[in-house]
């Protein structure tokens, strides 16, 4: 029970030593500072200053006897209202701590990519969306090329397993059209659409979450990640507009 207690009043904000301290007191009614040291089990030298605290915090108080003092434990409804102040003193300066906290994580952040295993790791940070939406425009016949066709057969089966929906943009001539690559289909969680292939230069941009990514092809052999709230907010509206452009069928097949 003394073990549950001392885990309760330190979640509640008061130290380990403080938690023995103070139990102890409250176990032996009116005690000296040797004998509270010696049921808490802290070494003498230690506990005055533990005392200090408490009698600080007003969980105890001491009465003179001779050159003694006296030690006793107050109400532990106290300990509740200690909460309460704690509380209302972290709601007063939390717009502050929150304001300090904003520099650092509202500032965009870019990571830069290289080589076809560089490449891997912007597919699998999005693969890990928290969202379970990305939104993609990809010319097929790049994206096979770059990273290659195994890892990307295995990015989209992936995708799938963790229930991530991908809304798509292709070009609506020249690519690849089959079950897998290229067209809507309800296995691999994919919505298309369609669009003139001379706006497709990249192998893939990805937006998701608060980043986007974009991805070249292989000839340039890089990529990089945006994380910023308003660059994917603005690249969404726009993948809004174009796929509210797009047609839901290609032109061809290849």
């Amino acid at each position: 029970m003394r073990l549950t207690l001392k885990k309760s009043l330190t979640k509640a904000g008061i130290t380990e030593k403080q938690a023995n301290v103070y139990l102890a007191c409250l176990e032996l009614g009116c005690a000296t500072a040797p004998e509270i040291a010696q049921r808490s089990e802290i070494k003498r030298v230690s506990v005055y200053g533990v005392l200090d605290e408490l009698v600080n915090r007003g969980l105890l108080s001491y009465n003179m006897k001779g050159r003694s003092k006296i030690f006793q434990a107050q109400n532990p409804k106290i300990i509740l209202k200690l909460a309460v102040e704690n509380k209302n003193i972290i709601s007063n300066i939390l717009p502050q701590i929150e304001s300090i906290f904003a520099t650092h994580n509202l500032k965009p952040r870019f990571q830069f990519f290289e080589s076809a295993e560089g490449i891997k790791r912007i597919y699998e940070d999005a693969l890990q969306c928290r969202s379970k939406k990305i939104l993609h425009i990809t010319k097929v016949k790049d994206f096979i090329d770059f990273p290659g066709k195994k890892f990307t057969k295995e990015y989209i089966i992936e995708k799938a397993k963790k229930g991530i929906i991908s809304y798509t943009l292709f070009p609506k001539s020249g690519d690849i059209y089959n079950d897998i690559y290229g067209r809507k289909s309800k296995k691999w969680k994919r919505e298309v659409r369609y669009l003139p292939p001379n706006i497709f230069y990249t192998s893939m941009v990805m937006i998701y979450d608060n980043k986007v990514a974009f991805i070249s092809a292989k000839k340039e052999n890089f990529g990089f990640i945006i994380e910023s709230k308003n660059i994917s907010n603005t690249l969404k509206a726009y993948f809004e507009f174009m796929w509210n452009m797009g047609s839901k069928e290609p032109e061809e097949n290849c």
